[in-house]
C-alpha cells in the first residue's frame, strides 16, 4: 500500500482466518499513520477481538500497537518513516469475525531552512540566509558557550530548550520556535524551499557575468548569450514493478521509475507478458503509481514493465 490507498479486508476465527499482513510503502520521511476502520461505525458494536502492529521489514520489535477490542472501531497507530521505505502492517484475530478498511498517510518532516547553510563567524542562519550578528556580550557567557549552543541568562543550553513542535523550527539568535514557512511544501528537482519559496539551488555562473543570466543563457566572456536548448530525452523507459496493490478488477502498481527518470501523470506503459496497459496517475521523485484494468491475478508475479513518454 501507498499513501492515499484504502484497502478492504476481514478476518474470520471460525474459518481459522486469523492473520492479515499488507505492505505500505512511505517515500519521504516524516510520521506514517495506518488507519484502521472495523466494522461499521454506523452499525454497533463488532465482533472482533485482536491487535494491530506495525513492524519493520526485518521484524520486531514493533513500531507501534492497538489491541482491537468489539466496542472500538476506528484505530491510528503512528510511527516514524523513513523516505522510500517499506514497513509491514499485522491484523491478528483472537475472537470473533469482523470487514475492515487500512489506510496509510505520511506527514512529511519539517525542513529546517538553515540545514546545509554555512555562515561566516560574524553571521548566522535565519530563514536560509546569513545575516549579521550582533557582537556577544563576553560577560553573559564566560568561556564562550561551545558550537550549538546559546547563552542563556549566564549558561550555556541547548536552543529553544532542546526541540520544536512538528512545524516549527528554532531561531537561534531570539532562541525561540518560529513557524516554517517551508513545512509542507514541496519545490520541484533543483530547487530548494527557503522563506516559504522554491529557489534554485544550481550555482550561480561565475566570470564575466556577476549578474548571472537566464535560464536559457550561458556566460560567454563579459556577456550572457542563448545557449542550445538539449533535446528531451525520447524513447521508452524500462521499469519494474515494485508492488501490486488489488484494487477489485483493478490493480494499482508501483513502480521504480519516477520524475527524475522523465515518467509523467497520464503516460501509458505495460507490463511485459501481460496484455493491457496501464496509466501513470501519481509521480513522485523516484517512484510513480498506475492503475491497470486487470486483477492481481491476471499480472501474476510478472514484474518488468516498460513506460511510454
Amino acid at each position: 500500500m501507498t499513501p492515499g490507498i484504502e484497502v478492504s479486508d476481514s478476518l474470520d476465527v471460525g474459518k481459522k482466518d486469523v492473520s492479515d499482513w499488507k505492505t505500505v510503502t512511505a517515500f519521504e520521511k516524516g510520521t506514517g499513520k495506518v488507519t484502521v476502520i472495523v466494522g461499521n461505525p454506523f452499525g454497533g458494536d463488532h465482533k472482533l477481538t485482536g491487535e494491530i502492529g506495525v513492524y519493520p521489514t526485518s521484524g520486531p520489535p514493533a513500531l507501534a500497537k492497538a489491541a482491537i477490542t468489539p466496542g472500538e472501531h476506528n484505530y491510528e497507530l503512528t510511527f516514524d518513516t523513513e523516505a522510500d521505505t517499506t514497513y509491514l502492517v499485522q491484523l491478528s484475530a483472537s475472537k470473533g469475525d469482523a470487514a475492515y478498511k487500512i489506510s496509510f498517510a505520511v506527514e512529511a518532516a519539517p525542513v529546517d531552512p538553515c540545514a546545509g547553510v554555512k555562515c561566516g563567524d560574524d553571521e548566522e542562519c535565519q530563514e536560509g540566509e546569513c545575516v549579521k550578528t550582533e557582537p556577544e556580550d563576553d560577560g553573559v557567557c564566560n568561556p564562550k558557550c561551545a558550537r550549538g549552543l546559546v547563552c542563556v541568562d549566564g549558561s550555556c543550553e541547548k536552543p529553544c530548550g532542546g526541540g520544536c513542535k512538528r512545524g516549527e523550527y528554532c531561531n537561534r539568535t531570539t532562541n525561540a520556535c518560529v513557524k516554517d514557512s517551508c513545512y509542507g511544501k514541496t519545490c520541484p528537482a533543483g530547487q530548494k524551499c527557503r522563506s516559504g519559496k522554491c529557489i534554485d539551488t544550481t550555482p550561480p555562473p561565475t566570470g564575466g557575468c556577476p549578474g548571472g543570466c537566464a535560464a536559457n543563457e550561458k556566460c560567454v566572456g563579459d556577456k550572457c548569450v542563448a545557449q542550445e536548448t538539449p533535446p528531451t530525452p525520447d524513447g521508452p523507459i524500462a521499469a519494474s514493478v515494485v508492488q501490486l496493490i488489488p484494487q477489485g478488477k483493478k490493480t494499482v502498481l508501483v513502480l521504480n521509475k519516477g520524475k527524475t527518470h522523465g515518467v509523467a501523470v497520464g503516460a501509458t506503459g505495460k507490463i511485459n507478458g501481460v496484455a493491457g496497459t496501464f496509466k501513470i496517475t501519481e509521480v513522485y521523485a523516484f517512484r510513480s503509481k498506475a492503475v491497470i484494468e486487470l486483477d492481481d491475478k491476471a499480472i501474476g508475479n510478472a514484474r518488468s514493465a516498460t513506460i511510454n513518454r
